[in-house]
Formats: structure tokens, C-alpha cells, sequence
């Protein structure tokens, strides 16, 4: 990972390994007892010596980048289900993270918020220069976040390339799967 065998790293190295990757899971897993506010500023309050003040202006300014000015004070039971997966992709990247994790991001998201929570992938994937890993099995939307595609089968890995080429492929399972 980033050029670092992680089998060979000690607890310490692999804590400091895991500061550069972020994760969202497919149900955001947000803390329900801590505002978006803090759902966000955690990250940054357990790997980093910042002050309140510069926690403050990250929070805010990933807040306004994911379209959720305002938002801070709300818990998370108070947020639609597109709202609390901004929340939870703001926390993913607070770090500005090499590498993010990204565990079927779009189940459960009516079509508006997919769209949404798409674009802002993407934009954000871009924005930072990130490598992400996307588990998903919505091809539609697979198709419009990523440049280059794994598709695994049978616990084997059948068919890799661009979205574009993999719609194209005359192999009967990568087919049905694509298209």
C-alpha cells in the first residue's frame, strides 16, 4: 500500500498506514450520538495535534465541499440517507487520504441522492487525486465513477478494463454482468 508491504509492518507502522486511507461504508456508520460536526472533526481529533480552531475550518470547509452548510449541529438521526452519506464521505476524507475504501456506496440511496452522492464522489476522487476502490454492483453508476474496473466472479477476478471496453466484451458472464 503506497509502496509499503503491510505484512511486514509493526502495530505502529500499520496505524500510521491507515491515517493515508479512508473508508465509507455502505451505510455511512456514522456515530449516532456525536453532531455531523464531530462525526467529521474525529478523524482529525485522534491523528492530528491541530488546534480547535484549524479542526474547525477543515470540518467546515469539507462540510460546504460535500453541499452541507448549515448541518453542522444536526445529529445524525435528523439526516436524510443522502445527507448522512456526504457526512460520512466528508469523514473519509478529512484526512486527505491517499487511498479511499468505498463499500457500496449507493445502497439504499433514492435516485436523487444517488446522483448526488455520485457526483460528489467523483468530484472529490478527482478534486484530491485519490485512488479509490469501489465495491459495487451497480453497474450504472459504476460506470460513471470510475476509469478502470475488476469484476470478480466465482471468487476469481474474470474481467478488468475501462467501463466502456468491459460493456463491449463478447464473454458470456461479463456480459450479463454489464450489460
Amino acid at each position: 500500500v503506497n509502496g509499503n508491504e503491510v505484512s511486514a509492518m509493526s502495530h505502529r507502522q500499520l496505524y500510521e498506514c491507515r491515517k493515508d486511507i479512508g473508508v465509507l461504508l455502505q451505510d455511512g456508520d456514522l456515530f449516532t450520538d456525536l453532531t455531523v460536526f464531530e462525526n467529521i472533526a474525529t478523524p482529525l481529533r485522534e491523528h492530528t495535534d491541530l488546534s480547535d480552531e484549524a479542526i474547525s475550518e477543515r470540518v467546515m470547509s469539507k462540510l460546504e465541499s460535500v453541499g452541507l452548510t448549515g448541518t453542522e449541529d444536526l445529529m445524525p438521526h435528523s439526516l436524510s440517507g443522502g445527507m448522512a452519506r456526504r457526512v460520512a464521505l466528508a469523514r473519509a476524507v478529512i484526512l486527505n487520504p491517499k487511498i479511499v475504501l468505498f463499500d457500496e456506496p449507493m445502497t439504499g440511496l433514492d435516485p436523487i441522492a444517488m446522483s448526488t452522492v455520485s457526483r460528489l464522489i467523483r468530484e472529490t476522487n478527482d478534486k484530491l487525486g485519490l485512488t479509490s476502490v469501489i465495491v459495487t454492483h451497480n453497474v450504472h453508476q459504476m460506470k460513471k465513477l470510475v476509469d478502470h474496473c475488476y469484476i470478480l466472479a466465482g471468487a476469481k477476478l474474470i474481467a478488468q478494463g475501462s467501463p466502456q471496453s468491459l460493456a463491449q466484451s463478447k464473454d458470456p458472464s461479463v456480459d450479463q454482468f454489464m450489460n
